[in-house]
């Protein structure tokens, strides 16, 4: 038996407190790679964001030989009110899948994709959503339903923009954009399910929702929206958030193309009063456009020229954006300097009950800063 077998022997078990440094660690252990190679720090506690997707993710691990290591983790969330071709319903969402560079190679994604399956069925899971980041080699077994794992349904490719700053933009004509006071709050919610029932998997608001979400996430306030109106109606709504607080993205090294880009892009950014690529060690300084909503693209373009204006600075390197490729919205993006990676987005389908199901028949919402 190799040494990756048998540490896959362990039996999952749920995450609770103590497990949340090991938790921590084990994100760290388990880097990205591409121009940029970095890891998302979820210090000081990896369970805050879990709180946040959807109504909080249940983390489950599995323990490694090593004493204080995890092996591997995986979680699912609920999302209990989202649009399914236009209709409310609980969706949950499969997260966090991470496995140790040192006990790869044994069965520890089945075994935690079974227990989850197994919990999640037994609420009355019949439907899921996951992404998986374009090209990942690891995950091909698991994605055809090797090994018996649940089927996987491939519905679009998700792209995630970084919106990188230089100069001022012009706003366009027409569009009036502005914060968000207390008294826009109905009008806000009920912009976002006129316009977000016509997209798959995007949540349902109520005030109450609203509320409770403003009150559990760190970062993000009502004065963190931004308002589009046209001719005198709310016709889009963004929100910005840094995560600093909670997840950070850190730069592990960078690509030679990359590296090169720097070497000139630095001493630029200090005239242009523009943020620093960071050294190898740092965090990079960013921020989310999340909860992005609009009838049309323009009314997203005048959202983003606003945020970008106001945000362009030393402080922020970028804005993290992310969009379905099929999305009319996405137009709103042509006229920003940006990097994109691709992101594939699955249905899961526990009970094999939506195979051939037109998922794709409306753009998907997703919301990248739960990630």
């Amino acid at each position: 038996m190799t040494d990756a077998a048998s540490r896959s022997l362990a039996r999952p078990r749920w995450a609770g407190p103590d497990d949340d440094a090991a938790l921590v660690d084990l994100v760290r252990a388990c880097p990205m790679s591409g121009s940029v190679r970095m890891y998302f720090d979820r210090a000081p506690s990896f369970f805050t964001l879990s709180a946040l997707q959807g109504d909080g993710a249940h983390v489950c691990v599995l323990d490694d030989r090593q004493p204080g290591r995890l092996s591997a983790a995986a979680a699912l969330a609920s999302f209990p009110e989202v649009y399914v071709d236009g209709v409310p319903r609980e969706v949950f969402y499969a997260c966090d899948l991470r496995v140790h560079p040192e006990s790869r190679g044994g069965r520890q994604v089945k075994r935690l994709y079974d227990f989850l399956t197994d919990w999640g069925v037994n609420r009355g899971w019949d439907l899921g959503v996951t992404t998986i980041m374009k090209d990942n080699a690891a995950m091909a077994g698991v994605l055809q339903g090797k090994g018996s794992l649940l089927p996987y349904h491939h519905v679009t490719t998700l792209r995630n923009f970084t919106v990188q700053f230089l100069f001022r933009k012009r706003p366009p004509r027409g569009i009036t954009v502005r914060r968000a006071t207390e008294a826009d709050v109905p009008q806000m919610i009920a912009c976002w399910n006129r316009v977000q029932s016509g997209k798959q998997f995007a949540p349902v608001w109520s005030e109450a929702s609203f509320r409770q979400q403003l009150e559990r996430s760190p970062g993000l306030s009502l004065e963190r929206y931004y308002l589009a109106f046209r001719d005198g109606r709310l016709v889009g709504l963004l929100a910005t958030w840094d995560q600093e607080a909670f997840k950070r993205m850190v730069v592990l090294g960078y690509a030679p193309e990359m590296a090169r880009m720097r070497r000139w892009y630095n001493p630029l950014s200090r005239l242009l009063g523009l943020a620093r690529m960071p050294e190898a060690g740092q965090a990079m300084p960013y921020f989310y456009a999340t909860q992005v909503c609009a009838e049309e693209a323009r009314d997203l373009e005048a959202l983003l020229v606003a945020v970008y204006n106001d945000h362009k600075s030393p402080r922020y390197l970028f804005i993290s954006a992310m969009l379905d490729v099929r999305d009319p919205l996405i137009q709103a993006l042509d006229g920003f300097m940006t990097q994109a990676v691709d992101i594939e987005f699955f249905v899961m389908d526990p009970l094999q009950r939506w195979g051939g199901h037109p998922f794709n028949a409306r753009p998907i919402y997703f919301d990248h800063s739960l990630v």
